[in-house]
């Protein structure tokens, strides 16, 4: 049992901030969730913008999680 999760209504608690930001547009432009979770982590090291740039590049090498995983760390990082 966790009491902590048992207490808080998540839903209720995040609401504010999903009303808030239900009609923006996300700054990494992104098209499936394999895209977005590659992306906010590379936006950790970098700008939004510069990874906007960089993105097409990186998806037409690895478009999809497999052939990220089958990478060597050298085609990855040059």
């Amino acid at each position: 049992m966790d009491l902590f999760n048992d207490f808080i209504n998540w839903e209720k608690v995040l609401q504010p901030i999903l009303i808030q930001y239900r009609n923006k547009k996300h700054p990494l432009n992104y098209q499936n969730l394999y895209q977005l979770i590659v992306m906010v982590i590379l936006s950790a090291q970098d700008s939004d913008e510069n990874i906007n740039k960089i993105a097409p590049n990186f998806f037409q090498t690895f478009p999809d999680l497999k052939s990220l995983s089958e990478s060597k760390i050298e085609k990855i990082i040059p």
